[in-house]
């Protein structure tokens, strides 16, 4: 099962007292250009910073009337503010058009929906109303209820880090592997390849991409498809690919010998075969009668 992340964008509380921001600040529009700025962070949050449209196979920039649709801001805000930002470096406009939000990678959280379960969990526990403590015997049971929480909140983080880090080293392999064979990472192969890399292995992944490298195509449409195939019947880790292929080559050799029986029995020559004869040739052909 996908376990679903959420990011949200994190701000400094002195994040307008920046120079950068705080001159943003001082212009004209100073404080629509911050809107806009701000709105271009949310849009990228998912895709590490990047922003380009995914259309069929091509990835086509966003020019400044799309980016305006998107952010609800109006085109002439736009132009004068994507110029403003590109000059003092808060955006880098890369060679295939796409835009790359340079700050953002120390303003974006995140957090699994695994993790947000075990948090409400603990929020829960912690609105739950007291004991009225008029007895010995209810203060020492609150004392081992607050003992317990505290123990369970350890663990519960121990787990949580685990997953984190766990996660964090899962997909850097699989965006190491498609940089190295299929190219730069676009926002929706972004989205795509942290959904993939939850749902698969790694081995699996590479075995998807030797594939698509033996057969002269590898894009990321290819791939995908190829492991479609396989998650459609179940097998998300390399080890179930081995033994559903060698089951799969097994049933084969295993009609290939009941044919080459099925052929002796009805041979054209009209000699009669024998009980011992048949079973002779089935014990050949590695079958048990």
């Amino acid at each position: 099962m996908t376990n679903k992340k959420y990011y949200w964008l994190k701000l400094k509380e002195d994040f307008f007292e920046e120079d950068s921001i705080a001159w943003i600040e001082e212009q004209e529009k100073g404080k629509e250009y911050c809107l806009f700025y701000l709105k271009l962070c949310l849009k990228s949050l998912k895709a590490n910073g990047l922003l380009i449209r995914n259309v069929g196979n091509m990835l086509v920039p966003y020019d400044v009337k799309t980016l305006g649709k998107i952010t609800n801001t109006d085109t002439d805000t736009v132009r004068v503010a994507m110029d403003i930002f590109t000059k003092i470096g808060l955006i880098q406009i890369l060679e295939n058009g796409e835009i790359f939000m340079g700050q953002l990678q120390n303003m974006v959280g995140s957090e699994s929906k695994w993790a947000e379960k075990k948090r409400l969990q603990r929020q829960k526990k912690d609105n739950v109303p007291l004991l009225s403590r008029q007895s010995p015997i209810e203060k020492e049971i609150d004392i081992e209820i607050e003992k317990d929480k505290e123990k369970e909140i350890d663990i519960e983080q121990e787990d949580v880090d685990r997953y984190v880090n766990n996660s964090e080293k899962n997909l850097k392999e699989f965006s190491n592997l498609y940089e190295k064979n299929i190219g730069l990472i676009n926002g929706i192969a972004a989205e795509e390849i942290i959904d993939m890399s939850e749902r698969i292995d790694i081995e699996l992944f590479k075995r998807a991409i030797t594939i698509a490298n033996d057969k002269g195509k590898c894009n990321w449409g290819y791939i995908k498809g190829i492991i479609k195939q396989w998650t459609d019947k179940n097998i998300t880790t390399y080890k179930q690919l081995e033994a559903f292929q060698l089951q799969k080559r097994n049933k084969g050799e295993s009609d290939g010998k009941y044919q080459e029986y099925a052929k002796y029995l009805d041979r054209d020559d009209k000699t009669t075969i024998s009980s011992e004869e048949a079973t002779r040739a089935a014990a050949e052909l590695g079958i048990d009668l």
